[in-house]
């Protein structure tokens, strides 16, 4: 790191470089060894209402009125802050860098807050519209379904094979429609960072969700699978939320079903592994190549593949997998290779909030 001359003796190189830091758009601090400000920048001045002339030599608590966490941050190394309120309301991302000299002994410390209010505001209203938009597309689905579906039973007159597959059609594209609606529900709802659901926890039983599921959930017509569930016996109950595991595992079974051509096979397994509870759900499909790996629990992300592009999707429900198991304190992840198939990890750790009877 460049060392800055903090005893208030400047060379024409360090003023150089101290125009260049007042430049930087966000809020900069240079303080000593003593944590007294010996700098702010202009972006400084104007977040906390003071200029450097008049804080230099002052403590941050002496300038600023929330100024807790940033000392916080400052005495302990290992400390982080994710986010810092000021006055105003303008919500940063504090970085603390330590200023050493050539012994190695601290003489000082450079604060950045990256304003990140902005992005703040568009992942709220972004948030906003999707819940809004979900919400008001609940209704008409509804209502669509609830017609199509007297119309397939016959309640308003017998239907012809034309008219019946058309139907047919109609009621599979409401489910596609409901399904995506869900999936952008929960990945908005259930992300770790900007989630705003609370995890629901009571006792549950995942071999018995797993069960429920596979027994409920519907094969595509046009399809042959071979389905097999294992459920172990030394299975134990846990503490999480319910709709939360439900949602997670209805999209690894939905992945591999949509994933597997038909004559191939489907295997779901839930069972204790050391630690933890794991659920596994293993598909005879056309494999992910490493690269396509890394970035396959990401939001949106999809497999590129001619074979795909006919099946339907929107690439959030490995982000919903692995957002329910980060939720719980576990974790998602595939084993797979190109044409043999793919395994899907959904783990549980058997610790803390997890247990039913948590330990003290």
């Amino acid at each position: 790191m460049t060392q800055v001359n903090i005893n208030g003796q400047f060379s024409s190189a360090d003023r150089l470089l101290l125009s260049l830091l007042k430049g930087i758009v966000d809020p900069l601090l240079i303080l000593d060894d003593r944590q007294r400000v010996v700098l702010m920048n202009t972006a400084a001045e104007a977040v906390f209402g003071e200029t450097s002339e008049r804080a230099a030599g002052h403590t941050l608590k002496e300038i600023i009125t929330q100024a807790d966490d940033l000392i916080a941050l400052l005495e302990d190394g290992s400390k982080t802050l994710n986010e810092w309120v000021s006055s105003d309301n303008k919500t940063f991302a504090p970085r603390v860098e330590v200023i050493r000299g050539d012994g190695g002994q601290v003489e000082g410390w450079i604060m950045v807050l990256r304003d990140i209010t902005q992005y703040k505001k568009l992942n709220r209203n972004q948030s906003e519209f999707t819940r809004i938009v979900s919400h008001d597309l609940r209704s008409p689905l509804t209502s669509m379904q609830g017609f199509a579906s007297m119309l397939q039973l016959g309640l308003v007159g017998e239907l012809n094979e034309k008219q019946l597959h058309f139907v047919n059609k109609i009621l599979a594209g409401i489910t596609q429609m409901t399904a995506l609606v869900d999936n952008i529900q929960d990945a908005g709802r259930y992300d770790p960072e900007t989630g705003f659901y609370e995890v629901n926890r009571a006792p549950c039983d995942l071999g018995e969700i797993v069960r429920r599921i596979i027994e409920n959930h519907l094969v595509p017509a046009e399809k042959e699978l071979d389905i097999q569930v294992k459920v172990a016996e030394d299975l134990p109950i846990i503490n999480a939320d319910t709709n939360m595991l439900e949602r997670a595992i209805i999209n690894l079974v939905d992945n591999a079903i949509k994933y597997t051509p038909s004559g191939g096979s489907v295997k779901v397994e839930v069972k204790h592994a050391g630690n933890q509870v794991l659920v596994m759900v293993k598909d005879s499909g056309l494999g992910i190549s490493p690269e396509n790996q890394k970035h396959l629990f990401e939001r949106h992300v999809r497999i590129p593949r001619q074979e795909h592009k006919k099946i339907k999707g929107s690439g959030l429900g490995l982000f919903i997998v692995r957002s329910v198991a980060q939720r719980h304190g576990g974790r998602a992840w595939v084993e797979s290779q190109e044409d043999k198939g793919s395994t899907f990890y959904l783990s549980i750790p058997l610790e803390g909030a997890n247990l039913v009877a948590p330990q003290a």
